[in-house]
């Protein structure tokens, strides 16, 4: 692994985390309206169609660890990672998912929490290095990710 391998990897780290803390200032800012034990969270956000909004920041989350924990991933991949967290985040590049879109962008103007951490994953996703110029480049890395998602969930 190089020097710029191992940085992106622990840059990828660092992303997951300020995203996973995007999901704890989300959900404790929805607990203000009903307050669940861990477990009945976690089965609420599995289960419960309230909850289903917030499945695709859980499952990139999800993702990006698996992906992180076993091996070093080309830098082409890390960007595009980094696109498709960002583009879930602004609702901007890649497909938009406009229920989590919805909720997270009334959380983001009437909590600050949420808009702290918000700003903070984004700084975090900045880190990460660009997308190739190429468009063959891009979309093969994208293409990548997600085959690479689809077989860590067994799809």
């Amino acid at each position: 692994m190089t020097g710029h391998e191992a940085a992106w990897m622990d840059d990828l780290r660092a992303a997951s985390d300020a995203l996973r803390d995007v999901l704890g200032a989300i959900i404790r800012s929805e607990q203000q309206y009903a307050v669940f034990s861990p477990m009945m969270l976690l089965q609420q956000m599995s289960n419960d169609p309230e909850w289903a909004w917030l499945q695709p920041l859980y499952r990139l989350i999800a993702d990006i660890d698996h992906a992180a924990h076993d091996e070093v991933l080309p830098a082409t991949e890390i960007a595009a990672i980094g696109a498709h967290a960002r583009a879930l985040l602004s609702g901007v590049g890649a497909p938009v998912e406009q229920a989590f879109l919805l909720r997270y962008r009334r959380l983001l103007q009437s909590d600050p929490k949420v808009a702290m951490a918000h700003g903070t994953a984004l700084r975090a996703l900045q880190k990460l290095p660009p997308e190739p110029d190429s468009e063959a480049e891009r979309l093969h890395a994208h293409h990548q990710w997600n085959l690479r998602r689809k077989h860590a969930r067994g799809e």
